[in-house]
């Protein structure tokens, strides 16, 4: 509430004896023309007398039934000038009494303060909470009651009124800055999303193009050799059937790799499908290290610690395809180790089920500003000096689309681990499943 606002001082009072709203209003609204003449007599015989401070009145309005006092709580609402109390008699026949009045002006009004005022025990206080609910917002007040504590109810409770008020408006104030922040944030993140979106497609294309460039530019200008050479003679000489073969080998080797950049980008945008079966993982393992055994070189310490683990739920080729992309990223990351070459590949069964396997080397490492660009498109092609082009996001989807999860844990000049973690397949061998 604005500081500068005047105090809500407002009370209704709901009795069906007229006698009653006189008596409150003698209390809550006393004649201050007789307390003036008092001081200036006082000042008169005893000279200056400061005066005591001035309280705020209040402003009393009367209601004789319970239907009177509810229509004016719910007009008063509606004007913008709430009532902050309501002194609410018992009994006030042949209408609705003190206790469904007060569970009829809270439904228009739930910040109204209400004191109910009773010279019987019409109701105990527990049946008063069984209908009306536990609350702060009820006191009793019993007749014939002191002017004293009518004032003090008064007071505090119109001043409690106007701190839950004020807190309440400062509870919405704060509720608009957090969702306007909110949507502030929101809004940045999405732009920043975007912006990385766009800089990750920016890097797929200029990754793209250079990985396709170079075999299409052997393949072209061995095709214009190939074009010049039959034109020079109806046909070829002997002698350069050597160079010609040569020839159509390096373009036939060009045209395979751009099939597989065609193939791993398919995999990558998750459009290529393949039949899934049961895969033992240690068979296309050994497979994988067995082709990569050039790329590693003769140098690097090979130690297995393979324990017997179930068999995955995946392909056979989409298996041995993950593990020759993690071991080229491995014989890069060994070329430049400060170490004498050593590679560690571990297989194991955890307590939750799930199928571990580990590639640890101790190569070169991964700075940490790029550890977390290393599954994105060419990233490490042009960053990293690795020429997987899409080879390490292409495993990191392998593993996803198995369910499974890849963990990279990595530091400059102390190698790096590869923790794959894979649900194994169901006992029943027959299970196939395309996707």
């Amino acid at each position: 509430m604005n500081a500068s606002a005047p105090l809500n001082r407002r009370i209704l009072v709901v009795d069906d004896n007229r006698a009653i709203h006189q008596d409150f209003r003698k209390i809550l609204c006393p004649d201050t023309e007789d307390d003036t003449s008092l001081d200036a007599m006082e000042s008169g015989i005893f000279g200056h007398v400061q005066p005591p401070p001035h309280e705020p009145g209040f402003e009393v309005s009367s209601a004789f039934q319970g239907e009177e006092a509810i229509e004016r709580v719910r007009s008063a609402r509606q004007q913008g000038r709430p009532y902050a109390l309501a002194f609410v008699d018992i009994r006030m026949p042949p209408g609705l009494n003190g206790v469904e009045t007060t569970a009829h002006l809270w439904r228009e009004d739930p910040d109204l303060q209400v004191v109910i005022c009773s010279a019987y025990a019409d109701y105990s206080w527990e049946e008063m909470m069984q209908q009306l609910g536990r609350s702060q917002r009820l006191l009793i007040l019993r007749k014939p009651f002191d002017d004293i504590e009518v004032l003090q109810l008064a007071d505090a409770l119109t001043e409690k009124w106007e701190l839950l008020r004020s807190n309440k408006l400062h509870l919405e104030e704060l509720t608009r800055a957090v969702e306007e922040r909110t949507r502030q944030l929101t809004a940045a993140t999405a732009r920043l999303i975007q912006s990385q979106r766009l800089e990750a497609l920016g890097r797929l294309s200029a990754g793209l193009s250079h990985e396709i460039n170079n075999p299409l530019s052997f393949i072209l200008s061995n095709l214009g050799y190939l074009r010049s050479a039959l034109q020079a003679e109806p046909t070829p000489r002997p002698q350069d059937m050597p160079e010609l073969r040569e020839v159509c080998a390096e373009s036939l080797e060009g045209a395979e790799r751009i099939r597989r950049i065609m193939r791993d980008i398919r995999r990558f945008s998750g459009l290529e499908e393949a039949t899934r079966s049961r895969v033992d993982v240690r068979e296309r393992l050994e497979h994988a290290l067995a082709e990569a055994r050039p790329l590693l070189g003769p140098d690097v310490q090979l130690v297995r610690e393979l324990q017997k683990v179930p068999a995955l739920f995946a392909t056979e080729e989409g298996l041995h395809q993950f593990f020759l992309g993690l071991l080229a990223h491995v014989a890069q990351s060994l070329k430049d180790s400060p170490h004498p070459p050593r590679l560690r590949v571990a297989t194991w069964l955890q307590e939750d089920g799930r199928v571990v396997i580990e590639l640890q080397d101790n190569g070169k490492g991964i700075a940490p500003e790029h550890l977390g660009h290393l599954f994105e498109p060419f990233y490490a092609t042009e960053r990293l000096g690795s020429a997987s082009g899409l080879g390490l996001s292409v495993c990191y989807g392998i593993i996803l689309g198995l369910g499974g999860d890849l963990i990279v844990d990595s530091a400059p000049g102390k190698g790096t681990t590869f923790r794959v973690l894979l649900p194994h397949a169901p006992m029943d061998s027959s299970l196939e499943v395309t996707g």
